[in-house]
C-alpha cells in the first residue's frame, strides 16, 4: 500500500513538472510544444513519447489541459488560453513587426499517403507583406512530386491554413485512416472523396465511407530554397 502511494506521488509530481513546462512554453511561444519537444526537454525527464502521452492524459483528466485530435499541436493549457495570441500556431517576432513566426510541423506526402512525422521543433519567420497569415497556420515539407503540375515540388515547404472544411478544387492537407497524411486537390463526390494529384503519373486516391477522413487545412502558400 505504501509503495503504491509512493508511485502515485511520483506520478503526480512528474505530471506537475510537465504541466509547468507546457505552461512556460505556451506563454513564451504562443503555441504548445509537441510531444517530441516534451520528451527532449531535460526537466521533464521522459524517455518516450508513449510515456509523455500518458502524463498528458493525466493532465487532461485533471482539467489542466485540453487535447484536440483536429490539430497537430494538440495541447492547450487551460489557464493560459486567454493569454494566447489570436493565432495559437503563430508568434509575432520581436525583432521585426513585419514578420510572423510559423512552426514547421513535419512532412507531407505529394505522392502516396505518407505516415508522416508531423512533429518538428523548427519555426520560420514569414514576411507579413508577402504571405497572408490569418487564423491558425503551420508549415509542412513536401515529400514526392505528385503535385508538380501546379508547381509544388519535392522539398518545397507549404504554408497551410488550419481548418476542417474545404471547397471542391482546393488543395488540402488530408489525413486518412488516422495516420496517413497527403497533399492533394479535394473533391467531394457524394458517396466518396476524391483526392486528385497534379501529375499524370499518379492515380486519384478514393476515400470510401468505411475509411476515416479529415481535412487538416488548406494550402495557401509555398517556399523554396532553390531555383528549378
Amino acid at each position: 500500500m505504501e509503495k503504491k502511494a509512493k508511485r502515485l506521488n511520483k506520478t503526480v509530481e512528474k505530471a506537475e513538472i510537465i504541466y509547468n513546462f507546457l505552461r512556460e512554453y505556451t506563454l513564451k511561444y504562443g503555441y504548445p510544444p509537441t510531444v517530441r519537444e516534451i520528451v527532449d526537454n531535460p526537466k521533464c525527464n521522459i524517455k518516450s513519447t508513449a510515456s509523455a502521452k500518458q502524463y498528458l492524459d493525466i493532465l487532461a483528466e485533471d482539467g489542466k489541459i485540453v487535447k484536440s485530435a483536429s490539430k497537430f499541436r494538440a495541447i492547450e493549457v487551460v489557464d493560459v488560453k486567454k493569454e494566447k495570441p489570436e493565432n495559437p500556431f503563430v508568434e509575432n517576432t520581436l525583432d521585426s513587426v513585419n514578420a510572423t513566426k510559423v512552426p514547421l510541423l513535419g512532412n507531407i506526402a505529394a505522392g502516396q499517403p505518407l505516415y508522416a512525422a508531423v512533429e518538428d521543433s523548427r519555426s520560420y519567420s514569414m514576411p507579413n507583406d508577402f504571405f497572408t497569415i490569418k487564423n491558425e497556420m503551420f508549415l509542412l515539407q513536401v515529400k514526392g512530386n505528385s503535385m508538380e503540375n501546379v508547381g509544388i515540388l519535392d522539398g518545397d515547404v507549404v504554408l497551410v491554413k488550419s481548418q476542417p472544411t474545404a471547397n471542391n478544387g482546393q488543395i488540402i492537407v488530408a489525413q486518412i485512416d488516422g495516420e496517413a497524411v497527403t497533399l492533394k486537390r479535394f473533391y467531394n463526390c457524394g458517396s466518396y472523396i476524391k483526392l486528385k494529384p497534379e501529375n499524370d503519373n499518379y492515380d486519384d486516391i478514393i476515400v470510401t465511407p468505411d475509411q476515416s477522413f479529415r481535412i487538416l487545412g488548406i494550402a495557401t502558400g509555398l517556399m523554396r530554397n532553390h531555383i528549378v
